[in-house]
């Protein structure tokens, strides 16, 4: 899960439509949650720990999902997603984000995995 993912379920599971209503909750500009949601910066840890535990999601999980996201070594990403296979115990799933995103063109606009968390 990227910081774009967890924004959109923080939207989804709060009913918001506007960024702003997001910035608002965090105390950031709406400019800056655009930046996130255009994949220009990334939520902090301690943001990302904030909005996952307000909607339920295992806040453990999304952070070490997070991390292999950022990671920029193929290597590195490869033992985030090592990680988060063993601690979901869901293998398919994890390793298929991981060769998603090693196999991906290491050019372009977007290189970030996205999971998609539906929240009720």
């Amino acid at each position: 899960m990227d910081s774009k993912t967890l924004i959109e379920a923080y939207m989804r599971a709060k009913k918001y439509s506007q960024f702003q209503e997001v910035a608002a909750d965090l105390g950031f500009t709406s400019s800056y949650i655009s930046a996130v949601n255009k994949g220009k910066s990334q939520l902090t840890d301690e943001t990302a720990k904030k909005l996952a535990e307000e909607i339920g999601l295992d806040v453990s999980e999304v952070l070490i999902s997070m991390a292999a996201v950022r990671a920029t070594d193929p290597e590195l990403k490869k033992a985030w997603y090592d990680i988060l296979a063993k601690y979901t115990k869901g293998a398919s799933t994890a390793l298929a984000l991981g060769v998603t995103v090693l196999l991906a063109p290491m050019t372009g606009p977007d290189l970030t995995a996205h999971n998609v968390y539906y929240v009720k």
